[in-house]
């Protein structure tokens, strides 16, 4: 039996966002070593035209195709203020039209052909967003939990147990504020505070789920972490920055792909804070074997099932190695 026309009409759509996905893929792989090595965006220093264009062509597969795209609600936004190009992408489908956007929260480039967008509405978005992500959030939207995280990590405390009146705090309470710490601390930069981290993240300004656990107590530290029933021995975000090979030196993992996949690298040897690169060098022992230290205990560096790296602490029974220097 053949397909009705509300049939193939559907399948239609259907390869076509298949395609359009397969090849926002690709390019955005393309594009995802470029910016490795460039300088994050700076929200209190507009970048000028000639800043914005050399960054618009170090972000393209060809440079010679891009085109000014002149927009004077984005060149004089409040929030988010940048310049716009416009670009032609070559595909195994042909050439499709793309844009980039340069501005002081965000580099980004996309497809416009196969998405049905258009520059004007990538931009009007891109503002929307940008104002979204600088309102000022009042006390009456912040439950008891946003109030005790703000107050924690505006403070510079490093748990909510650390807030004098914490003893008087519901646990289920204490459980959700650790994790909105947790994420303010995972979200924020220099100066930032909790607040404006808030209105950047949407998802921290969620009510959590009833029944729900967020937290659990570090492995070796005693530090709140987040909780994942599926590794149990995870360690916290400040013990996974000091994770090491057995000779001491300090090492990070990284998926290899969008798919998975896990590398380490030497964390002496990955880009230095000012956007600089240098050559990095492999961790092959713990890339192949997932071993790895903390303090001198062993762990284990692996993927986490749905993206990112998780490192478990051996059960202390494991045989205690110490390394001298």
């Amino acid at each position: 039996m053949g397909l009705s026309r509300s049939d193939r009409a559907l399948a239609s759509t259907a390869v076509l966002s298949i395609l359009y996905c397969r090849i926002r893929f690709q390019v955005r792989e393309v594009q995802r070593d470029r910016l490795s090595v460039m300088k994050r965006p700076d929200q209190s220093s507009p970048p000028t035209y000639d800043e914005a264009l050399r960054i618009a062509r170090d972000l393209v597969r060809d440079p010679d195709t891009l085109v000014p795209y002149p927009h004077q609600g984005l060149e004089n936004a409040r929030y988010g203020q940048g310049f716009a190009f416009l670009q032609t992408i070559g595909t195994d489908r042909g050439e499709m039209d793309g844009y980039v956007l340069v501005t002081t929260t965000s580099y980004g480039s996309g497809l416009l052909s196969a998405s049905g967008d258009t520059i004007e509405s990538v931009i009007a978005e891109h503002l929307s967003q940008a104002e979204h992500a600088n309102r000022h959030i009042p006390d009456s939207e912040l439950s008891v939990a946003h109030r005790l995280a703000l107050e924690a990590y505006d403070g510079g405390l490093t748990r909510i147990g650390e807030i004098p009146r914490s003893g008087a705090i519901a646990p289920e309470v204490a459980d959700y504020a650790e994790f909105l710490l947790i994420g303010l601390r995972r979200r924020g930069v220099r100066g930032d505070s909790a607040r404006s981290i808030f209105a950047r993240n949407d998802f921290l300004m969620q009510s959590p789920a009833a029944g729900r656990r967020y937290t659990q107590p570090c492995p070796h530290c005693d530090r709140p972490t987040i909780y994942e029933e599926r590794y149990p021995r995870a360690v916290c975000d400040h013990c996974l920055s000091r994770t090491t090979d057995h000779a001491g030196r300090r090492v990070r993992g990284f998926n290899t792909s969008m798919s998975g996949g896990m590398i380490c690298y030497y964390a002496d040897t990955l880009e230095h804070p000012d956007g600089s690169g240098s050559q990095k060098e492999e961790c092959v022992e713990t890339t192949r074997t997932g071993a790895c230290f903390i303090d001198g205990h062993p762990a284990t560096m692996q993927e986490a099932r749905f993206g990112g790296i998780v490192v478990q602490m051996e059960p202390r029974k494991s045989a205690r190695r110490r390394w001298f220097r």
